[in-house]
């Protein structure tokens, strides 16, 4: 009797195994049948802009100039999708601050801004963006913000690069 119910669990154990072996090759040819396509790999541009200690004409007050510094990190990621193009998805994290050389006057600025585009063939794709970064005065002067022009190319193969060719500045009151 026992030999009997040890072949008998065998046999169950088989027909387990068997399932389940069954299935693991059953899900992947399905997904294959239905179109299902594994995500990609994208590819990923890790930049910073070191803002020297420059000195910009402060545009709030013409005669005054301000003494700047800082820097932009800047992280570019390009994912391929089935239709031949790529999501590409920018993310800037700016930490700058400023001191007027005449006034004394302290301006800061810590942001995050995000911004999110498709590219297309014909490739190469260039896309351009200008950024804004709020410099907000510790004192009662107009805050300002500086602009910056930002070029970005994304080849066939999904390779992303950027230029920085501008940077200017507006008083906001």
């Amino acid at each position: 009797m026992m030999l009997k119910e040890i072949r008998k669990g065998t046999t169950t154990l088989w027909r387990r195994l068997g399932r389940l072996a069954a299935l693991l090759v059953a899900v992947p040819l399905a997904a294959l049948t239905l179109g299902v396509v594994p995500a990609q790999a994208s590819n990923v541009v890790n930049y910073t802009v070191h803002v020297p200690a420059s000195t910009p004409i402060n545009p709030c007050f013409p005669a005054d100039v301000l003494n700047l510094s800082g820097d932009i990190h800047i992280v570019i990621t390009t994912t391929a999708d089935n239709g031949g193009g790529y999501r590409t998805n920018n993310h800037l994290n700016s930490q700058l601050s400023g001191k007027s050389i005449t006034t004394g006057t302290k301006y800061l600025n810590s942001e995050n801004q995000e911004d999110e585009w498709y590219a297309r063939s014909p490739f190469p794709t260039v896309h351009t963006h200008t950024y804004d970064f709020l410099l907000l005065s510790q004192s009662n002067t107009p805050n300002y913000v500086v602009h910056m022009t930002m070029h970005e190319t994304v080849t066939a193969n999904g390779t992303p690069t950027a230029t920085v060719d501008k940077f200017s500045a507006d008083c906001q009151g």
